[in-house]
């Protein structure tokens, strides 16, 4: 009786223990895309990771330092991001987060939307979400 107590309390341990991890991987998504929008380099620095792939739809690829300088030169501006949860996939300390998204940039002052599937990888790294690659493209 008591082995089968056990059992069920690791059980639930561990189910309560993976809903926190998916919790925190769906709040760094959402401060990731927040600071896009607020150009918030002090959170960008912390949340991305320094061998990301950043790709857009248009083929366009950016590290790390391209997509905050991009941010602070103004070359690209992010005005509105709404997203949905497609699905996500948890293993050990990555992840892969489909999301379908509605976007309003500024790209070199032009105003553009976009109707985008969004793959993002992320890796567990220093006690916190890391996005490690993204790629798009439009719907």
């Amino acid at each position: 009786m008591r082995y089968c107590l056990t059992l069920l309390m690791l059980c639930f341990c561990l189910s309560l223990l993976a809903q926190t991890d998916s919790l925190s991987l769906k709040k760094a998504v959402a401060d990731f895309n927040k600071a896009l929008i607020a150009k918030d380099t002090v959170v960008l620095k912390k949340v991305v990771h320094e061998k990301i792939t950043y790709g857009h739809s248009n083929g366009w690829i950016q590290s790390k330092q391209d997509l905050i300088a991009d941010l602070y030169n103004g070359k690209i501006s992010y005005n509105v991001i709404d997203q949905y949860f497609d699905g996500m996939v948890m293993e050990g300390n990555m992840a892969s987060v489909r999301e379908t998204a509605n976007i309003n940039v500024e790209m070199n002052g032009k105003p553009l939307q976009f109707k985008l599937k969004i793959l993002q990888v992320w890796v567990y790294k220093k006690k916190c979400w890391q996005l490690i690659s993204r790629q798009s493209v439009k719907i």
